[in-house]
Order: C-alpha cells, then sequence, then structure tokens
C-alpha cells in the first residue's frame, strides 16, 4: 500500500478550523482503519474502487464517485475491498467549525454517511493542492482549507437533494429550470455564467443552454438581460432611485454604459422612459 500524505503542526492558537492530515491513499486488500470515539472529522473521496464502512454499528459500501464523512465522536471501521482496493482523497480535520458546517447541512449522520460524489473529484483534487501547496503559511492553508470544504459541504448537500429525492430519480426537467431561476433571481447584481449554471444542476454547460432555451424560448444570458430591464423599467416608473442607483442595483456599476444597454433595449434612455411613464400615468 502507498500513501501520499501531508501533515501539518498543531496550531499553538485555538483555531476553529485546522487540518490535521490530508493525501491520497493507494489501497490494497491489508487496508483497514479503525477509531475509537473519533477526535477528528474525516471526509474521503472514492477516485476509484470498493470498501466498507461500520459506522456506530451501521454498515455502508463506499464506491468509486462516491464521498464517505465520519464525524467527530464516531466509532468507525472502514476498510478496503481485497480485489477492488480504493483509491481516494482524504482529509482529516480538527477543530469545532468542521462539525457545525456539518450539522447546518444535516449531513454525516445515519444515512447520509455515504454520499453521492459525482463530478467532485476534481474539487477534492483542487483542495488537496491548495492545502499542499508549501510556499504558503500553514494559517493561510488552514484558512483557505475552511473555504473548500464550505464549497465541497454545500456541493454535496446540494446533489444530495437533487439526485436522492424521495423516488430516487434524477429533478424533473421542471424542478431543474426551478433551481435555475431561484439561482438567476438570487443574484441580481451579476450576471451568472452558463457553466455556474450547470453546476447548480449537475449537468453540462451544452444541456442548459439548450433545456433553458427549450422552455423560456431564450438563452440563459438573454433571460437575465430581459430581466435586468424588467427591474430597471419597474424601479424607475415606481421610486425616485437615480439612475445610477438603479444601474447598480441591477448590477451595472457604469451609469453610462446601463444607460446605453437600455437605449439599444428600449429605445429610449432612463430619463426619458421614467418621464413618459409619469406623462402616461401620472400619479
Amino acid at each position: 500500500m502507498k500513501e501520499d500524505i501531508v501533515h501539518f503542526y498543531v496550531p499553538q492558537t485555538r483555531v476553529p478550523l485546522y487540518l490535521e492530515m490530508a493525501g491520497i491513499s493507494y489501497c490494497d486488500g491489508s487496508y483497514r482503519m479503525s477509531r475509537w470515539e473519533s477526535k477528528e472529522t474525516v471526509i474521503e473521496y472514492i477516485v476509484e474502487g470498493t470498501g466498507y464502512l461500520n459506522v456506530n454499528g451501521e454498515h455502508y459500501t463506499a464506491s468509486a464517485g462516491q464521498v464517505y464523512i465520519l464525524r467527530k465522536r464516531t466509532t468507525h471501521t472502514y476498510w478496503s475491498d481485497s480485489k477492488k482496493p480504493w483509491v481516494k482523497i482524504f482529509f482529516n480535520f480538527r477543530g469545532t467549525l468542521a462539525e457545525r458546517i456539518l450539522d447546518e447541512y444535516q449531513l454525516g449522520g445515519k444515512n447520509k454517511v455515504v454520499l453521492n460524489g459525482e463530478g467532485m473529484e476534481k474539487d477534492f483534487r483542487e483542495m488537496l493542492d491548495h492545502v499542499s501547496d508549501g510556499t504558503i503559511v500553514q494559517s493561510e492553508r488552514f484558512d483557505r482549507a475552511a473555504v473548500d470544504f464550505l464549497h465541497l459541504i454545500t456541493k454535496l448537500s446540494k446533489l444530495d437533494k437533487m439526485r436522492n429525492n424521495s423516488s430516487g430519480d434524477l429533478m424533473s426537467v421542471e424542478d431543474e429550470m426551478n433551481t435555475l431561476i431561484e439561482y438567476i433571481t438570487l443574484n441580481p447584481k451579476r450576471i451568472v455564467s452558463n457553466q455556474e449554471l450547470a453546476d447548480a444542476i449537475f449537468r453540462s454547460k451544452d444541456y442548459v443552454i439548450k433545456r433553458f432555451s427549450t422552455n423560456f424560448g431564450v438563452t440563459p444570458y438573454e433571460y437575465q438581460i430581459q430581466q435586468k430591464i424588467f427591474s430597471a423599467k419597474n424601479m424607475l416608473e415606481n421610486t425616485k432611485l437615480s439612475v445610477k442607483e438603479i444601474a447598480s442595483a441591477v448590477g451595472y456599476d457604469d451609469q453610462h454604459y446601463f444607460s446605453y444597454m437600455f437605449k439599444k433595449r428600449c429605445g429610449l434612455s432612463p430619463t426619458q422612459y421614467r418621464k413618459k411613464s409619469h406623462d402616461e400615468y401620472p400619479s
């Protein structure tokens, strides 16, 4: 068996999250780990192979493309299949933050030990690269690890909700589109990229563009522009906000560019549109 491990020293001051170790395990049939009331939180991504876990008396199987979470204070044993041994990326955390995040996202408990990690190998490898960077002081690597850990958990939580509903089926197209619209609505000050939308429903970028266009008659980009124009019109008609403030509210730092874009779409400048709407519908 071979392991590429990065060890970290224990910080001298109290920190909410720090790494005990991280790395990649290339297991063989003899690989076996046990902890009694574990003092650390462990998260591992299975690159290939199959293995088994016993966590507080509950049995699980974890195979390629899955993630398992072993929470602090659990008693657990995990081992690799002798014929199809694991290759896995692992992170062992100490501190209170990891457990608090897992509590909030309700992961790592009973029936949430082994999770679908489809498409997440890149995320785990990027985090491993970040924490292995010896050119950065350890405290900064721990700070980056906290951000990366939250990213992993939020992505796992979304994937768990989308892929493991009560029927066991994938999300319906309607649910996917509702998720995309909600995601766009929650980001009114910017243009959400097609790749970001694809990541939100764990689909390809091409799928998102094609399906979105089929459902709504416009591309995701065009939809976002239309929504910005709609919001700007509403504010011009119903508020006393300045053009600069309205531009900022819909994601344009440059008032002049916003005015140019608005006039190109509407045929009137924002000021002209406001005057026309007030003339037509005086208060």
